[in-house]
């Protein structure tokens, strides 16, 4: 048995010990490295936008000034020690560990999805989520039958009106006269 994405989500949400570890960025590794010296650097800081280093600072207030000052600061701290950390000889080391042990752990989540406990214990909820979309299904095709039928009868009834498809005729011939006449 496949699982689609829908069904894996679910069991992930049902068993959050099933959820798969997030594949770590360079910005994660690089400050998982620095833990390892006890060194704490926050990454979120360093996308600053270029145009606010060109502000012109006489328009700022004291508090706006600092605060873009202690920002440039930490950014700037940020790519000191992202660089110190990409020139160090332990980090590729540590980088492709750290990858293989997400992947290793990822792997090991995909087995426990398809052991036959986990599959047991989510087959009644599988089976209830199918007959939801059939039943989706029978909803919405309900409501074209209701809608397309009352007006194909119509049709019908109108068409097989000898009298009204007459007149009908008879109508537009009026009118076609009319136009040229004029």
């Amino acid at each position: 048995m496949v699982y689609t994405q829908k069904q894996i989500k679910l069991i992930q949400e049902k068993r959050p010990d099933l959820r798969f570890q997030r594949i770590p960025n360079l910005d994660d590794l690089i400050v998982d490295f620095l833990k390892k010296f006890d060194v704490v650097v926050n990454p979120k800081n360093q996308n600053i936008n270029n145009d606010k280093s060109n502000f012109n600072i006489k328009f700022l207030n004291f508090d706006e000034n600092k605060n873009l000052n202690t920002h440039k600061n930490e950014i700037s701290e940020w790519e000191q020690w992202k660089k110190w950390t990409l020139e160090n000889l332990d980090f590729e080391e540590f980088r492709i560990r750290k990858i293989k042990e997400n992947q290793i752990y990822n792997k090991n989540i995909l087995d426990k999805l398809y052991s036959k406990d986990v599959k047991e214990e989510f087959k009644y909820i599988f089976v209830n989520s199918n007959c939801f979309d059939s039943n989706k299904l029978f909803l919405i095709s309900f409501i074209l039958l209701t809608i397309l039928f009352p007006v194909s009868l119509m049709m019908l009834n109108f068409l097989q009106d000898k009298k009204n498809l007459n007149s009908f005729y008879i109508q537009k011939n009026i009118e076609r006269i009319i136009l040229n006449t004029n």
